[in-house]
């Protein structure tokens, strides 16, 4: 088959274009204009296509022809581009894709949009779990783009019968990111994201000159690794996902007709215990262990049983084998993943 993805040159693009490749398949993926990364895709053996993400026109012509279309390609990082552009990447691209699906010679088979799991405001604290059918209340910019996303996908499913999937990803981390997670740079930026632009900060403004102090003291040691707790021990938690998992729950949902007209959380098999984690990376290298106590708690769980009931995903990669896999990579093993 002809596939489009785009995004292609990313983490989850790439690996699923090699795994298609692989499969016998033709690949077009889309990238921006100048992307350094797109040398990765071409060595693939992908059909490079370059052409800004909001540009309607060219983001339509290269749907023409292709059976099947995986919308990988977003700006997630608030503060780089203005609000308006990150809709116009986030949101027309999916437009214009869904258009040129439509106007295609060839009828195109599915449509996957790849979405995300802070379309549920998953920044509370409190303990919670997000099951599709969770609410979906987004609080940031890039959330409510994706959820814009998702609701136009089902616009053009009901009125034109395009048969589109859903899937919501959540925190996707390959091999050469791994043993680098869980800095206080990493720490800052939600810290800071929440309080930008006179927000509300979402864990509370009676906590906000405190986690300031807290993470302006972690910032002297920027390589620290950071075990956060909040005031009662507990640990945060978060559901990061190898990138090899979120590949083969795409494939499935790509492979089976159940999944048309659904929305799946395709994230790993349990939330991962920052203070665990932690050990485990300084364990694991040279940075420092640092105990942090946050003035509140996170740690959202986003459930998949549905993905694992209807598709039969069955996330492999826990966090241990996800350091494991990255310490072979450091050493210059061969690993069954193309590093981001």
């Amino acid at each position: 088959m002809n596939i489009l993805i785009s995004g292609v040159s990313g983490r989850v693009g790439a690996n699923l274009a090699h795994q298609l490749i692989g499969q016998g398949h033709h690949v077009r993926g889309l990238v921006m204009p100048g992307d350094p990364k797109a040398d990765k895709a071409l060595s693939l053996g992908v059909e490079i296509v370059e052409a800004d993400i909001a540009d309607s026109d060219r983001v339509r012509a290269a749907a023409d022809g292709v059976d099947i279309v995986i919308h990988q390609a977003a700006q997630i990082l608030e503060g780089i581009y203005q609000s308006e552009r990150m809709l116009e990447i986030n949101t027309q691209s999916t437009i214009s894709l869904l258009e040129g699906a439509l106007a295609s010679a060839t009828p195109v088979k599915r449509f996957i949009l790849a979405s995300t799991d802070q379309t549920y405001q998953p920044f509370v604290t409190h303990q919670v779990t997000f099951y599709e059918d969770s609410p979906q209340q987004p609080a940031d910019i890039y959330a409510l783009t994706k959820l814009l996303s998702e609701n136009v996908c089902r616009a053009y499913m009901a009125e034109y019968g395009l048969p589109v999937t859903i899937l919501r990803y959540s925190s996707i981390l390959a091999a050469n990111e791994v043993l680098g997670v869980l800095n206080p740079v990493w720490l800052n930026y939600f810290v800071e994201l929440a309080t930008a632009k006179n927000r509300i900060p979402w864990f509370g403004a009676q906590h906000v000159d405190e986690a300031q102090a807290i993470i302006k003291d972690l910032l002297e040691t920027p390589d620290a690794v950071c075990a956060v707790t909040d005031p009662n021990g507990k640990s945060w938690a978060l559901a990061f996902t190898d990138v090899r998992d979120v590949v083969a729950g795409t494939l499935l949902a790509l492979e089976n007709s159940n999944a048309i007209g659904e929305a799946f959380n395709m994230v790993s098999p349990v939330p991962v215990s920052y203070t665990a984690a932690a050990r485990l990376i300084a364990d694991n290298t040279d940075r420092p262990y640092r105990d942090v106590t946050m003035p509140f708690y996170w740690g959202p769980h986003v459930s998949n049983e549905k993905a694992r009931s209807m598709l039969g995903y069955k996330p492999q990669y826990s966090f241990d084998k996800m350091v494991e896999t990255a310490l072979a990579y450091q050493r210059g093993e061969p690993i069954d993943q193309i590093p981001n």
